[in-house]
C-alpha cells in the first residue's frame, strides 16, 4: 500500500511514519503543496492507495500553486489542507483513501471540516496518534 503524505513539518511524524514503514507501507512525503500536487499526478484512484493530509500547513511559503493545471490560491492556512483537498482531490480521487492528520484538538478539527464539507470521520487529531496507525492497518 502507497502512502502520499502532506506534511508542513515532517519532523513532527517521524516515530508514526516508522511504525508505518515497519507495518510494510511506502510512504512518500511532501512538504509543500506544489511538490505533493507533482506527487499526485502518477497516482491511480484506486483503494490501494492511501493521502494522508495536514489540515494546518502554516509553514508552507506557497499559498499559490498549480494543481492538475488549475492555479490555486489558499485563503486559510489553517484550514489549508481542507481547502488543498476541495480544490484538488474531491472530484478527482473517489476510490483512494483520503485522512486528515491535524494538529487541531478533534473537537476543533471537525468543526472546521463541517464548514468545507468535509467528512469527520476522515480526521485523525495528532493528540491520539494511534488511531492513525490502527486506521491505517483497518485500511489495509
Amino acid at each position: 500500500m502507497k502512502i502520499l503524505w502532506l506534511e508542513d513539518e515532517p519532523e513532527t511524524i517521524d516515530v508514526i511514519r516508522h511504525k508505518l514503514r515497519e507495518l510494510g507501507h511506502t510512504i512518500l512525503l511532501s512538504q509543500s503543496f506544489n511538490s505533493f500536487s507533482d506527487d499526485l499526478e502518477d497516482i491511480e484512484d484506486c483503494s490501494e492507495n492511501i493521502i494522508i493530509i495536514d489540515i494546518r500547513m502554516v509553514f508552507n511559503v506557497e499559498m499559490s500553486f498549480k494543481c492538475f493545471k488549475k492555479e490555486i490560491t489558499i485563503q486559510n492556512s489553517l484550514d489549508s489542507g481542507f481547502e488543498y483537498f476541495n480544490h484538488c482531490l474531491r472530484e478527482r480521487f473517489k476510490d483512494v483513501k483520503i485522512v486528515f492528520f491535524s494538529s487541531k484538538p478533534k473537537l476543533e478539527a471537525i468543526k472546521d471540516a463541517k464548514k468545507h464539507k468535509i467528512n469527520e470521520s476522515w480526521i485523525i487529531s495528532k493528540e491520539s496518534t494511534t488511531d492513525l496507525i490502527d486506521l491505517i492497518k483497518e485500511m489495509s
